[in-house]
């Protein structure tokens, strides 16, 4: 079960930070790069599993390693979450896509077997999806750009008071003289994270 606390803002040493991006009409910032994948594809091929999965799973154990990363704006107070998972979208055959949302396991199978489920209630529907979990602060927006190499990427959407997820884009899986890399791009909001604390998160990859 997942559980979250109220931080108190007139204690908190992120105060000032908090309070001043927060009047910015536009927060987010992000950073790019590019990333060593290659032992994680190893360990999918030999367990016959899905890369995208294996994958997700070690960027969510990154991004619940760092605190500030699992922090969140709810109801004008800010709180962090005891855990996060993901929200990632889902193609379907037919061109279309739909917004899944994975629970956090620490288990890497039983995160890829519970998000497998996910996956396929995902690819027999139709639509985006929605169905109330739209509202969870508790996980990232995680997208998969396998098709291309890229090395930035602008969201869809503006700033709304007290948005806080933060946003994660992968790219296509490259060869780089035997190594295998991908571009992992991230947007957080810059009241509850700082580049030093997305640089954690990168290095944690």
């Amino acid at each position: 079960m997942n559980t979250k606390e109220i931080i108190d803002i007139s204690t908190w040493e992120r105060k000032e930070h908090y309070e001043f991006f927060g009047n910015l009409p536009a927060p987010f910032f992000g950073l790019t790069a590019k990333i060593d994948f290659t032992e994680c594809f190893k360990q999918a091929k030999a367990d016959g599993a899905s890369f995208f999965l294996y994958s997700l799973h070690h960027i969510l154990t990154a991004v619940n390693a760092v605190p500030q990363l699992r922090c969140r704006i709810e109801d004008g107070q800010a709180v962090i979450y005891n855990h996060i998972g993901a929200s990632p979208t889902i193609a379907r055959e037919d061109g279309s896509f739909g917004f899944a949302y994975f629970e956090w396991h620490e288990d890497r199978n039983i995160f890829a077997t519970e998000a497998t489920k996910e996956i396929e209630r995902v690819k027999s529907s139709s639509g985006l999806g929605t169905n109330g979990n739209e509202r969870r602060t508790d996980l990232i927006y995680f997208t998969s750009i396998p098709w291309v190499d890229f090395t930035g990427i602008r969201h869809a959407g503006g700033y709304r008071p007290g948005d806080s997820i933060p946003q994660i884009a992968v790219g296509k899986l490259t060869d780089n003289d035997g190594r295998k890399m991908m571009t992992v791009a991230i947007e957080a909001n810059h009241g509850l994270a700082d580049g030093r604390h997305i640089g954690q998160f990168f290095n944690l990859l």
